[in-house]
């Protein structure tokens, strides 16, 4: 009945009016995100002489929404869709801003980054030549292995010290416990990669055990590493479920980024300040509106306008080319930032530390385009699995790449710990919800919608 049901619908499905749904998505999201950018900023009122402006930027800007409605949905366009906001925020940024630097030039080249940024990662879909897949068996063992190997890795990040704190006292605390560099490594990968994977792996199959005990330790791993991103997984990750299993995936990744600034912005508007509920709002208006989506788009602001004065790094924030050539920075330039804004430890993505950093506004294109044929790999990899374990498995990752470089974001932050897992999960996955619950080693067909 349900396969009758789906192949009525499908038969009458109108492809052009999907693409339309996704053009006002696309566009609302636009929108909203320089509402929410004005929101944060102040002072990019209507009655600003740079507002209107702005707004002609938004409107050249909205040309870049008939490139996503070209491809099918992938991973890079989850990625895509993401780094569109960043941009787009960072644009309406440069007509407000009171940092030096050429805006002109900066608002260009930004453009230009992630127009060759996205070619690759929208487009680039080729599959591998030889890809070494598990059996559905060998898989399920797999990542149950996986998850006791989570387990021990939270154990030895405890032996370093725990603490239960708000999130307050969290940020004072986080530096006081010091770790090897191995297991700073491995836990990224670990909270980054494999326990998302592993939710999404499970949740697909509704083995929902298994899936919540993923969830489970990816929360137990705050007292040790005093991070927000593992509480927000409680709720991201399920949501990022639920509406790539209910919605066509590329309405999913708009509304998945929609929604919470959305809902952030109007609680935050509407709640009474001194309420329980009005606090609750201003904490996710803070996460969401502000950490969320805000930063990573102040944070190209401020790289812009250190690196105007300051000498680019030529890449030599990356640890080989570090120890090749020296650096006259920080490991980390979210320490110069630090130091020269006074606004926390200031990482931010590839477009603002391979890019600006590295190379300055006039090469930073090129730059976007190696990025986007990496990050592209993604899609080769994750061929034919279902948009469900693609988004959720990504969902702490996607965060990742939009607040630290793209060489953090594939070592420390479990990038490339994810490409592996995708590579070798089976095709098509089994999913309960059509298998009956399959033998283990029996393949069944997936939903990959696209």
């Amino acid at each position: 009945m349900k396969e009758r049901i789906r192949h009525s619908f499908l038969k009458h499905f109108d492809p052009e009016q999907d693409l339309i749904g996704v053009a006002l998505l696309l566009a609302m999201f636009l929108a909203v995100n320089c509402i929410s950018m004005t929101s944060v900023l102040h002072n990019s009122q209507p009655g600003h002489e740079n507002f209107w402006s702005a707004v002609a930027g938004m409107l050249l800007l909205a040309g870049f929404i008939p490139l996503f409605l070209l491809p099918r949905f992938n991973f890079g366009f989850l990625v895509g869709v993401s780094f569109y906001g960043t941009i787009a925020g960072f644009v309406w940024i440069t007509y407000f801003t009171q940092s030096s630097y050429d805006h002109a030039l900066a608002r260009w080249s930004a453009a230009a980054s992630l127009l060759l940024f996205l070619l690759p990662l929208l487009f680039q879909d080729t599959r591998l030549l030889r890809s070494f897949t598990l059996s559905p068996g060998a898989m399920n063992r797999l990542v149950v292995l996986l998850l006791c190997f989570a387990a021990a890795a939270l154990a030895w990040n405890c032996y370093y010290g725990v603490a239960l704190v708000g999130i307050q006292e969290a940020e004072q605390l986080r530096s006081t416990f010091v770790r090897p560099a191995v297991l700073n490594y491995l836990t990224g990968s670990v909270v980054g990669a494999v326990l998302p994977f592993a939710f999404a792996y499970f949740a697909w199959q509704r083995r929902y055990v298994l899936a919540a005990v993923a969830i489970l330790l990816i929360v137990s791993f705050y007292p040790a590493l005093l991070n927000k991103t593992v509480l927000l997984a409680v709720v991201w990750l399920p949501l990022l479920f639920f509406l790539f299993r209910v919605f066509e995936p590329r309405r999913a990744t708009v509304l998945a980024l929609l929604i919470p600034m959305a809902m952030g912005l109007m609680l935050y508007a509407l709640l009474p300040p001194d309420s329980l509920p009005g606090h609750l709002a201003k904490y996710l208006y803070g996460y969401t509106n502000v950490r969320m989506f805000a930063f990573p788009s102040i944070a190209m602001d401020r790289y812009s306008d250190f690196f105007a004065s300051h000498e680019l790094t030529h890449f030599c924030q990356v640890g080989i080319v570090r120890a090749i050539k020296g650096c006259q920075y920080a490991y980390q330039l979210g320490v110069e930032m630090e130091a020269h804004y006074h606004l926390g430890n200031l990482n931010a993505s590839l477009f603002a530390t391979e890019g600006t950093a590295s190379v300055g506004p006039i090469w930073a294109p090129l730059s976007a385009l190696l990025c986007g044929l990496i990050v592209s790999v993604g899609n080769s990899v994750s061929a034919r699995l279902p948009p469900p374990l693609i988004a959720a498995s990504a969902g702490l990752v996607l965060q990742a790449l939009l607040n630290v470089p793209l060489s953090a974001g594939l070592l420390s932050n479990g990038l490339f710990v994810l490409l592996l897992l995708w590579s070798v999960t089976p095709r098509p996955l089994p999913n309960a919800a059509i298998s009956g619950r399959a033998p283990a080693d029996q393949a069944a067909p997936s939903l990959t919608g696209g």
